[in-house]
């Protein structure tokens, strides 16, 4: 028996495709190992959104003769605005409970960009990378693809009324081939030229919402026949394909991946569209999956926002974080479709006010944009959410187990158990080396949290054959324009020494591979009054600590391949774990609470490697503290704590391995020489 697309009336099984995309880009955004090229699932999106537009637009022409660009209009602002509305300054006002200002001061021009749908190209801008690990990606981040969309719908009926002057459907077949053609020669330029602009670019993803138009046009002007075995194999083997091309075990690039996927997409939905009966389009129609479909715009509008905030509070594994994220987001997206959505869609009486309703749409755009966004993410407060536990006591509720204490402990050995501080100039620059191996150039800056790390940088240095470096300064930020005035003069005049101008000399001659960074966090409380602009500028502590970081790593960037920045490691503070494991009769009772507070300090570092490719953090805490959130003062026999802000050198020196592991799984060690 013969198919052919006869009808262009509502088909379920499309919104049963959506829901597909929808959740696995949850798991490519959880980082669902397996399935790292699920990424191509936004083509889906793509693809179905410029077929059904398509659709929408040749129908309403062949009914009427004409297109009503003021309904049109106002249907596609009913439709999205709304939603995305309520979302951005829902995920605003989240973002005020949990990050600090400087985080959230470089959040305020995503916002905004998304609210008017140019935030692709604010993102190629601010070139993020959205392939680098342990990035932390803008809650808005998302909206690129929304953008893109929205564009395309401002410009595509144009064009369409521009290919239909002519009376041949041939022309407009033409017409959209030539737009398909110019973006995939976009995709192929960029991809060498600039990987974010061939991620990002509307220019260089036209080509996935062009050829959805294109088929659908093709579809209505030649009408296709095919057998119902013919069209099933169309639809599976584009559905096959596109299995394939999401698991990360199929190498390619991500522009070949990504025209693949386009045309194993085209397939699924014109094999669906040729044989609506086929075991396929059934299974895409049942009721649960169209409805997860056709709420997966809002699901979508969630998902991202909530693993972020997710992120900060919870130790789960990534399938996990993926149910999770799923759950939650789709939650939120039924109450928006059932509350604002559909409400919106239905009413009647705005069908009257057709130029009208897209005219206050983008005006409530606009003006969340100007007032409401950066009212919201630019107020100046803490993060009102926070966990954590407050006290070494719970180690002891929550039935903590910490190794026995050594008999015998030399306590004043511990004290002294700090690590190497090394500097140099550029007449001494041998001084700078700790061990001088055959591989890639490691460098280690920073104070004493630095200083902690020197003797097991030196033993991986001498495990992996590469040479160690240190730029070392107790009481000295590795940024160049902070002083801590809190310091004695000398060693502020040591700390002048080993910061002014360093970056510019020195580091050129030591031409490191890798530059790691560790500072003790100086972002709150007495900071304020106690760390300095060397310029002498006053810009408070927050946005000072910014800048200099930013600045710093400029600096570096010039020389170094990669920068490397060590999140704050958790102490204790509160307490001295040493001077309670004297005096206590079990060493469980001095169990030290690891908080999940966000600290400023990290929040900068996360928001600068956001910008910088070259750039990237690691969290050291879970290998300084395997039993985590309770650290056990005592680790296989060794005293983990020197005081209430230092680990003791051995111990860090223990957990190397540990430490290796983490720092390989950032990625910034990919692609350097002898590591």
């Amino acid at each position: 028996m013969a198919s052919r697309t006869t009808s262009w009336a509502y088909r379920p099984s499309l919104d049963g495709l959506r829901m597909l995309a929808m959740y696995l880009i949850i798991l490519f955004h959880t980082q669902v190992p397996w399935i790292q090229g699920s990424f191509i699932a936004v083509n889906l999106f793509f693809v179905l959104s410029g077929y059904l537009v398509t659709n929408v637009v040749l129908t309403e022409m062949e009914r009427t003769g004409r297109l009503d660009l003021g309904r049109f209009y106002a249907r596609r602002v009913r439709r999205l605005l709304p939603a995305a509305l309520v979302a951005i300054v829902g995920i605003s006002l989240v973002f005020l409970l949990v990050a600090p200002v400087v985080r959230r001061l470089g959040l305020v021009g995503d916002a905004q960009g998304s609210l008017l749908y140019v935030a692709n190209w604010r993102f190629i801008a601010q070139a993020n990378d959205y392939f680098a690990p342990n990035v932390d990606k803008s809650p808005f981040l998302h909206f690129w693809t929304l953008s893109i969309e929205e564009q395309f719908y401002v410009v595509f009926p144009l064009l369409i009324l521009l290919l239909a002057r002519s009376s041949r459907r041939g022309v407009m077949v033409a017409g959209l081939a030539v737009v398909t053609v110019a973006s995939i020669g976009a995709q192929v330029y960029w991809a060498t030229a600039d990987p974010i602009h061939a991620y990002y670019g509307t220019d260089a993803r036209l080509y996935q919402l062009s050829a959805g138009a294109l088929m659908a046009v093709a579809l209505r002007t030649w009408p296709v026949r095919l057998p119902r075995v013919g069209a099933r194999a169309v639809a599976v083997g584009g559905m096959a394909l596109f299995a394939v091309l999401c698991f990360s075990a199929v190498a390619m690039s991500q522009s070949n991946r990504g025209f693949l996927g386009t045309a194993a997409c085209l397939m699924i939905v014109a094999g669906l569209m040729l044989d609506e009966d086929q075991p396929l389009a059934k299974a895409l129609s049942l009721r649960p999956v169209v409805y997860l479909g056709q709420i997966s715009y809002s699901t979508y509008l969630w998902h991202w926002p909530a693993i972020l905030v997710m992120g900060m509070f919870l130790d789960v594994g990534p399938v996990t974080m993926a149910a999770l994220a799923a759950v939650i987001a789709t939650g939120l997206a039924a109450a928006s479709a059932e509350l604002l959505e559909q409400p919106v869609r239905s009413a009647k009486r705005l069908n009257r006010f057709r130029w009208r309703v897209s005219a206050v749409g983008v005006a409530c755009s606009v003006l969340a944009a100007v007032l409401v966004v950066p009212t919201v993410l630019e107020r100046e407060q803490p993060p009102a959410v926070a966990s954590g536990t407050g006290g070494a006591a719970v180690g002891k509720l929550a039935a903590a187990h910490s190794d026995p204490l050594p008999k015998d402990v030399d306590w004043d050995r511990v004290d002294r158990d700090r690590g190497t501080e090394q500097t140099c100039q550029v007449d001494d620059l041998d001084r700078c080396v700790l061990h001088e191996g055959s591989g890639a150039h490691v460098l280690l800056v920073g104070d004493s949290h630095a200083r902690m790390m020197t003797a097991m940088f030196e033993q991986l240095a001498k495990k992996h054959d590469f040479t160690l470096s240190t730029n070392i300064v107790s009481g000295c930020p590795w940024q160049e324009n902070l002083r801590n005035t809190q310091s004695s003069p000398k060693r502020q005049e040591r700390c002048d020494e080993a910061r002014t101008g360093w970056y510019d000399t020195v580091l050129p001659r030591l031409d490191p591979d890798l530059v790691v960074v560790a500072t003790l966090p100086r972002d709150h409380g007495k900071w304020h009054q106690r760390l300095e602009n060397r310029d002498g500028s006053d810009l408070g502590l927050e946005r000072s600590l910014l800048r200099a970081t930013r600045d710093t790593l400029d600096k570096i960037e010039k020389v170094a391949d990669r920068t490397l920045m060590v999140q704050s490691v958790a102490t204790p503070r509160s307490f001295v774990p040493n001077d309670c494991l004297t005096s206590a009769k079990d060493p469980d009772d001095c169990v030290v609470p690891l908080t999940t507070t966000n600290r400023p300090s990290d929040a900068y570092y996360l928001a600068v490697a956001a910008d910088v490719d070259a750039a990237y953090t690691v969290d050291l805490n879970p290998a300084f503290c395997p039993a985590g959130p309770l650290c056990s003062p005592v680790v296989d026999g060794m005293v983990v704590w020197r005081d209430n802000q230092h680990l003791t050198a051995s111990f860090v020196a223990h957990q190397r391995a540990k430490v290796w592991r983490l720092i390989q799984q950032t990625g910034v060690l990919d692609a350097l020489d002898g590591l």
